[in-house]
């Protein structure tokens, strides 16, 4: 087989019931010769051989099998043996909207650009939808729309230049948000050409454990981020990357998180508004009562700690009738 347009790295685990469907889609409105579906199976699960079946002969699904049950390593293992001219990540319960799909790589195909990024539909297990997650519509900068609370790190989103992944790796220490530190890594790497759309390219199915929102889940991801934010930041600092509008996204990324969870756990997140506030000293928090003329006077924190009794309050009001209601059952 000739070097194809596009590889899609499909890592697979214990879910042959979703994999046919997410194959199929990845290549579904391609000519075969460019593409190529490289399903990387990875730990000892042997059921995607049945999945992939209908597959057997068919030159553009390639496998390559690792031992470790590990998806970065397995997302790392696609990359390296990919031959197309572009790369895109497709977890394998997920799906891509073919006809918007091809846009996107004709868009990457005809533009300067290293990476393209389209919208992604949320959906339950029942197909039901969600949501829709766009990219940041008034930035053309890549580093800047991740490095903000409205990042879109969802791997279907995006399509890349091989040529530009040629040192990117994923961490295969990291069990969670890895698909937001791949992209701040990589933003930390090198300064890419970013382009976007607005059609929905693909389908990231939600199961019922990932919808779970408590305050407490929240509290625990929010925390596994600011590290990684952090990172970025003092690498764009070091080597002389940070503009105004980078140094804003951090901070209200950082606001943004020290808000919503604030009262979980005071002082750590005291010190997370501190630091955005010495990141970015006007910049305040992603929510309207804080940008308020009278309002935005006041430091945020000052703000979140007069706030503190009310919201343990209010978290603990919602709190009751579930225990009472556990108590019953």
């Amino acid at each position: 087989m000739m070097n194809p347009l596009v590889s899609v790295v499909i890592p697979t685990a214990n879910r042959p019931k979703y994999l046919l469907r997410a194959v199929d889609s990845a290549l579904a409105g391609m000519d075969p010769k460019d593409v190529e579906v490289i399903v990387v199976p990875n730990g000892p699960d042997e059921s995607w051989r049945e999945a992939l079946r209908p597959y057997d002969n068919n030159q553009s699904v390639r496998i390559i099998r690792i031992e470790e049950a590990n998806a970065n390593i397995a997302r790392n293992a696609g990359m390296s043996d990919a031959r197309g001219e572009f790369i895109r990540f497709l977890d394998d319960d997920d799906y891509l909207i073919p006809e918007s799909a091809v846009k996107q790589y004709d868009l990457i195909r005809s533009s300067e650009v290293d990476v393209v990024s389209g919208s992604v539909r949320l959906v339950d297990e029942l197909g039901r939808g969600l949501s829709v997650w766009h990219q940041k519509p008034d930035t053309d900068d890549l580093c800047t729309a991740v490095l903000g609370p409205w990042r879109n790190c969802l791997p279907t989103a995006h399509v890349y230049r091989r040529s530009c992944l040629r040192y990117a790796k994923w961490n295969s220490a990291t069990k969670v948000r890895q698909d937001v530190e791949w992209l701040l890594d990589l933003c930390a790497s090198m300064e890419l050409k970013w382009n976007k759309t607005k059609d929905v390219v693909g389908i990231w199915q939600q199961h019922s454990d990932q919808r779970v929102s408590s305050r407490i889940h929240i509290n625990k991801m929010s925390r596994l981020t600011v590290p990684m934010i952090i990172k970025t930041y003092n690498s764009l600092l070091i080597n002389g990357r940070l503009d105004d509008s980078r140094r804003q996204a951090v901070s209200l990324a950082l606001w943004g998180f020290a808000v919503r969870v604030f009262f979980f756990d005071p002082i750590y997140w005291s010190h997370v508004a501190r630091t955005a506030h010495k990141i970015h000293p006007t910049a305040r928090p992603p929510h309207a009562r804080y940008n308020m003329p009278m309002i935005r006077m006041l430091n945020p924190l000052l703000i979140l700690w007069l706030e503190l009794p009310k919201q343990w309050a209010f978290y603990l009001i919602r709190r009751i009738p579930k225990r009472i209601r556990r108590s019953h059952n």
